[in-house]
């Protein structure tokens, strides 16, 4: 794209040096620089972009973006802005040509669920026949396909750049996670979203946002962005049973659609039962009853559902297609997942990492126990640790605990421990500061009906640790390699 139409689009600037003529992408990452491309300079929490200028003009890189300027080989130009994120997002929907305008575009926030939910869309739509593309915790999928991905919600010239890649394949759909510290950061400005949803809200990131009211409105930027345009058909899903809602309707003219657990929301189910291994309820609809067998564990899976069930609703699916797909539905990688069915044992991993998420995890699984329910629970290093008690708490629930860590980075170990400790109401509980050795520890204790239930990372393929450094680590394979080890150790050991 030519410079000049680049900068014709800001009335406020200052331009340094001699900027390229063209350019053909954007990236806040030196490591992808190139002759073409746009180092955009900007300071994130851990490290600043304006320290890497020098590495993204040895990788041929012209064209600098930032708040600041410095001094500058000749034949390098900067352009500097008062805000280098939301200019960064401005020029990547020009170089890549607005691709979302080509997708239905779904945004699903809340503190639980959101990956969930997500997924719940992404897998219905494919069980459906519609090429559909995902972002969010669990990587960014096109189709089957799957890339690892940093963040929940990437930084804006990433996010553009996934979303090109979708429309290239030719997507109908992309849905995707929002996270609060994304809507905050201006990650997402410019998507022209067509249905978003509200999962729940909970204690969770104060120590980013400071209070729940400061993480509340920021999560309603994802309704109050979806404009004004009437003439566009757009939805918003929210939940009846949060109070977060009745603020939420108010930020958008869409029409809202609720769900919940009674008949004041538009969809509710009733006629609940279920196991370990399915759900089976009514679906109350505007438009009559369905019967739904879900492969999903837990009433609050039934919410998750019921979202992804009204998001192709809203697109002018009817509701025998969509419940006929329901049982083609894979199911969402370590969530509330159960693994291998033939140990004498129960196993679940979960993603819980919130008072409220924990609860609801440990109160869906308590009720299906054979004999003892058996938790791993771990404190987050640098993150809200207020949180830290109602979550010790709430793992009293559970028969017996052990207490670890979970992504420590740069904090004390055993003070995560502590101050997980010091809400528990009983002493049927263990300290380690190695999770790897908690969970190996946790399988020895267990006995033959006992179920195990490890929240915090679910398929999380690290650990982050000092210096935050990602060490590699898999709750599901530790767990597991230790569970055949005890129980199937003839049949492991010929394997």
């Amino acid at each position: 794209m030519k410079t000049e139409q680049l900068l014709s689009l800001l009335k406020i600037k200052k331009v340094h040096g001699t900027l390229p003529e063209s350019v053909t992408d954007i990236s806040i990452d030196s490591r992808e620089a190139h002759a073409t491309s746009i180092f955009v300079a900007i300071a994130g929490a851990n490290l600043d972009g304006f320290d890497f200028i020098d590495d993204a003009i040895d990788k041929g890189c012209t064209f600098i973006l930032s708040d600041r300027t410095r001094e500058l080989p000749d034949n390098v130009g900067l352009l500097q802005v008062k805000d280098p994120e939301k200019v960064a997002a401005l020029f990547s929907e020009h170089i890549y040509e607005f691709p979302h305008e080509s997708m239905t575009m779904i945004g699903v926030t809340g503190t639980n669920g959101k990956t969930t939910v997500s997924m719940m869309i992404h897998n219905l739509s494919l069980a459906m026949g519609k090429e559909t593309a995902y972002l969010g915790t669990n990587g960014f999928m096109i189709s089957e396909k799957h890339f690892p991905s940093a963040n929940t919600t990437p930084e804006t010239t990433r996010l553009h750049r996934n979303l090109k890649e979708a429309e290239d394949e030719k997507m109908d759909v992309f849905t995707m996670e929002v996270s609060s510290h994304a809507l905050k950061l201006g990650r997402t400005y410019g998507l022209n979203f067509d249905i978003t949803i509200f999962t729940n809200l909970s204690q969770d990131h104060l120590d980013f946002h400071k209070t729940m009211t400061e993480y509340g409105f920021t999560k309603g930027l994802l309704f109050s962005q979806l404009g004004q345009d009437l003439r566009k058909r757009k939805y918003v899903i929210l939940n009846n049973d949060d109070e977060w809602s009745d603020e939420f309707r108010t930020m958008t003219p869409y029409e809202v659609i609720t769900f919940g657990n009674t008949s004041d929301a538009d969809f509710y189910p009733t006629n609940i039962n279920g196991t370990l291994e399915y759900t089976e309820f009514t679906l109350n609809t505007p438009e009559g009853e369905c019967f739904i067998h879900s492969p999903f564990v837990g009433d609050y899976n039934i919410s998750n559902l019921i979202c992804a069930i009204i998001s192709e609703w809203v697109q002018g699916y009817e509701f025998d297609e969509i419940i006929s797909a329901i049982k083609d539905m894979k199911p969402v990688s370590g969530r509330l997942e159960v693994l291998d069915k033939t140990l004498p044992i129960d196993l679940i991993i979960d993603f819980a990492h919130s008072p409220d998420a924990l609860q609801k995890v440990v109160e869906t699984v308590r009720p299906f126990k054979k004999q003892k329910l058996i938790l791993l629970l771990g404190m987050t290093g640098e993150r809200d640790y207020s949180k830290a008690e109602a979550m010790g708490r709430i793992a009293s629930m559970a028969d017996y605990v052990f207490i670890t860590v979970d992504n420590p980075g740069n904090d004390d170990k055993h003070m995560l421990i502590d101050i997980l400790e010091r809400g528990m109401t009983h002493k049927n509980y263990e300290t380690y500061i190695d999770r790897e050795e908690a969970i190996k520890r946790m399988v020895d204790f267990a006995d033959e009906g006992d179920t195990l239930l490890l929240v915090g990372k679910g398929r999380e393929p690290y650990q982050i640790m000092e210096g935050h450094v990602k060490v590699p680590h898999r709750d599901d394979l530790i767990v597991l390699d230790a569970a055949y080890r005890r129980f199937k150790s003839d049949e492991y050991e010929e394997i």
